[in-house]
């Protein structure tokens, strides 16, 4: 049976936002992408790409009546507002994370898309990667009894640009949010106390601008079980991103992956390949994935597999992480106050 074509615009055309768009033309015969809307548009890339409608202006994407669905891959200070207008527009709607900076708007927002009967999927695509998702799968099968700690590296292979920092609500908040989610995922548990430390070890300018580039930061889970998230915003080596579930019976680790599993052995050396150099190479396969669910909940009117339920949940220990970083003592759910 053919699938019903969908039309959808994307609005927001830096790296993240180029990528769905690449996707959606490369992988979703089903869809048909018809307009993108970025400020600081680049007109040769979408002439490159064959996109009927390139604009600055979002109402481009917003008031043509033919589109049903948007991506929104803007700057994430706009998520909320674009969302907002999006579902009065009534579309379904991707969005990239963090959803917004406070979780009591992102709920709200959220109601707004439910109350009018649209999807509403938030960008944590990690949750569709192959290998995280056979992790989980064998954790909760019972594999290793009962975890007790989750360990998450998640390192980027470059500093962002100063800019970016400043704008989008820093290392607590737009990157470890990831690994908030991830945890909340894996383990379908719920944070309750945060300590967080960080420091600017790679770049005084960050830590100046009022932001961390390096963070240990401990979780302490509703069951007693613990995480340890690991960031840094800079490795020189490639992108970081390793996860350990100990349990009460053993443990499920997932390694890097690389561009090749050659290893070579000789008398001299041991060598491989590094890990791949950046998000979009690691995660490929799981930024189609996630859209892949996103439109088939548009199709067959299924519940989101991210909600706005799982972004105010990420955002809210991502604003303990940065209470506690300031504070310097543990912060409980809920309370923004010191855990002591």
């Amino acid at each position: 049976m053919k699938e019903r074509r969908i039309v959808a615009g994307v609005i927001g055309a830096g790296r993240i936002g180029k990528m769905h768009a690449e996707n959606l033309s490369r992988h979703f015969p089903g869809v048909f992408l018809k307009a993108v809307a970025e400020h600081r548009l680049d007109r040769r890339w979408a002439r490159e790409w064959n996109i009927p409608t390139a604009a600055t202006r979002e109402a481009v994407v917003l008031e043509d009546p033919e589109i049903e669905a948007v991506v929104i891959a803007a700057s994430t200070p706009a998520h909320l507002d674009l969302v907002t207008a999006a579902a009065r527009a009534g579309k379904h709607v991707f969005c990239e994370k963090p959803l917004g900076f406070h979780e009591a708007r992102i709920l709200e927002t959220a109601a707004l898309l439910e109350a009018a009967g649209r999807i509403l999927q938030v960008g944590f695509n990690r949750r569709f990667d192959p290998d995280t998702r056979r992790l989980a799968e064998r954790l909760r099968a019972g594999e290793i009894g009962e975890a007790q700690m989750v360990t998450i590296v998640n390192r980027d292979p470059r500093r962002p640009p100063l800019d970016f920092v400043k704008a989008s609500g820093g290392l607590f908040m737009d990157f470890a949010v990831h690994d908030f989610d991830m945890v909340r995922f894996l383990t379908g548990e719920e944070v309750v106390e945060v300590y967080a430390a960080g420091g600017a070890l790679i770049d005084p300018a960050i830590g100046a601008a009022g932001d961390v580039d390096t963070a240990l930061i401990t979780l302490r889970l509703t069951s007693g079980a613990f995480a340890l998230v690991d960031n840094s915003r800079e490795t020189h080596y490639g992108y970081d991103q390793r996860i350990e579930v100990y349990g009460t019976e053993g443990s499920l680790r997932m390694e890097n992956r690389r561009p090749t599993a050659v290893v070579a052995e000789t008398g001299r050396h041991l060598t491989y390949d590094r890990p791949y150099h950046s998000y979009v190479e690691r995660y490929r396969e799981s930024y189609v994935a996630q859209l892949e669910a996103f439109f088939r909940c548009v199709r067959e009117g299924e519940a989101a597999a991210v909600s706005g339920t799982d972004a105010a949940a990420a955002v809210a220990v991502a604003r303990a992480a940065r209470s506690s970083w300031e504070q310097k003592a543990p912060v409980a759910l809920g309370s923004g106050r010191s855990a002591r």
